[in-house]
């Protein structure tokens, strides 16, 4: 098969993007059937005179979102996908315990060196002293316009989304959100369900409003589609870009059979976009709610680990379907996100502070991750594997170990470390860290600490 795109050598976009999406949008009109085979790396890279690196990154970045696979010793082939319907203007990504920080090595910060402080006073002055900002009222209760104005345009062309500042709710934490959705759909919903292992907060929420939960067990092939059309659930919260904790991604045949038992069930999609911007091979994968042609996904996203939790602005898309029952009931609630915060972040995010941001971070949780990966492999040997680590602020590993969940838990709390165990058994664990925290200087330390909570 001969692949022959045609770059813009001026373009913006990277030679490998540009590669990933003249593939992918030859896959999704059909012109690259089913079962077919693409020019090896060598071959492409000698065709198109790219470098093999370039060829490899687009390939891996559209085996990561399902398109092709790659065959040990054969090569790489084209997915089915034809029993699915795409929206190809849509699908492609468009441009552009009481926790001290002194005492834990890991918690829920972010990396002190990560946070550009000077901007981000510098624009609070600016906000702060103009008239416009009207410091002395209070702000709208969905947010305020210029921001819901910035996180539309965010959502769009950062994570390839489909929707305006009218879908967008603002407030403080993805668990406030989720009380304000209940309102919404619960004259209509009751029964949602929900990954297993997950987001357990998210959980206690549909859990205080009385609804009826039915766990899907996340398993080694990701999100079992099936298992939830045997569920009489009519709502389901998944995170597919990355899951939490186990950090898979959902490819794109299961998102679009996904939207399918949407659309023929009357049912929703919640998708949390947990740590969806933070991807160290290729490029972010394309939100699931992109896809949606048939208004049935709500998107959560925060800004907690992209910036500072302390922040604690939060927002959520809602489909236009939902729109008129919020317009009767957003006068319940009142604005939990500060105005200033909110206009601050806007103007972050308007005048190119963001993308800079993202940037910079990516730059440095690879390196930390990569660190920590390195440390983990001179120090257990094979006594520990790291089975996910190419995306977010987590790590998931596999250790072999002589304790109970319950002796790990105990002695990880007495050290001081935060260890988030998914499954155990007599002799072995996997368990998620999160390393956002953590001072590079510190992981030698923390390799040690964490050794004497797995193997002593």
């Amino acid at each position: 098969m001969i692949i022959s795109p045609v770059f813009d050598k001026d373009s913006s976009k990277a030679l490998y993007i540009q590669l990933y999406e003249y593939i992918k949008n030859e896959i999704i009109s059909g012109l690259l059937k089913p079962d077919s085979k693409l020019p090896s790396i060598r071959e492409a890279s000698a065709s198109l005179n790219l470098s093999k690196t370039t060829i490899e990154n687009a390939y891996s970045q559209l085996v990561a979102e399902g398109y092709i696979e790659n065959q040990p010793k054969r090569g790489y082939f084209v997915c089915d996908l034809t029993e699915y319907s795409f929206d190809i203007v849509s699908t492609v990504l468009k441009s552009t315990v009481k926790q001290d920080s002194d005492t834990y090595y890991l918690n829920d910060g972010v990396d002190k060196d990560s946070f550009d402080i000077s901007t981000w006073r510098r624009l609070y002055n600016k906000v702060v002293a103009d008239e416009d900002t009207n410091i002395y009222s209070s702000g709208s209760i969905q947010g305020e316009k210029f921001l819901r104005e910035e996180i539309a345009n965010f959502v769009n062309t950062m994570r390839g989304g489909n929707t305006g500042p009218e879908q967008v709710i603002v407030g403080a934490g993805v668990q406030y959100l989720l009380g304000m959705l209940i309102g919404i759909i619960r004259s209509d919903y009751n029964t949602v369900a929900v990954e297993t292992p997950g987001f357990y907060k998210a959980e206690y929420i549909f859990e205080d409003y009385s609804f009826n939960i039915r766990h899907i067990e996340v398993t080694d092939n990701g999100f079992p589609i099936g298992a939830l059309k045997k569920s009489d659930a009519q709502v389901v919260y998944v995170s597919p870009s990355h899951q939490y904790p186990l950090g898979t991604t959902m490819p794109v045949n299961k998102r679009m059979e996904l939207l399918d038992w949407a659309q023929k069930n009357n049912g929703l999609i919640i998708e949390d976009d947990y740590d969806g911007m933070i991807r160290y091979g290729g490029m972010p994968i394309p939100c699931l709610q992109g896809l949606d042609k048939n208004d049935c996904v709500i998107y959560l996203g925060s800004f907690s680990k992209m910036l500072l939790p302390s922040l604690r602005i939060s927002f959520m898309v809602i489909p236009k379907k939902l729109l008129p029952v919020y317009s009767t009931i957003k006068t319940r609630h009142t604005q939990s996100t500060s105005k200033i915060d909110q206009v601050v972040l806007a103007n972050f995010m308007k005048e190119g502070f963001m993308v800079k941001h993202l940037r910079k971070i990516k730059r440095i949780y690879k390196k930390k991750n990569m660190l920590l990966a390195a440390s983990f492999k001179y120090r257990f040997k094979d006594k520990l594997e790291i089975i996910n680590s190419d995306s977010g602020l987590h790590i998931v590993c596999e250790a072999a170990v002589k304790k109970t969940e319950h002796a790990l838990q105990e002695d990880a709390r007495k050290t001081g470390i935060l260890l988030n165990i998914i499954s155990s058994s007599k002799d072995k664990v996997i368990f998620s860290l999160n390393y956002s925290g953590i001072n590079t200087d510190k992981i030698q330390d923390f390799t040690e600490l964490l050794g004497k909570v797995l193997f002593e």
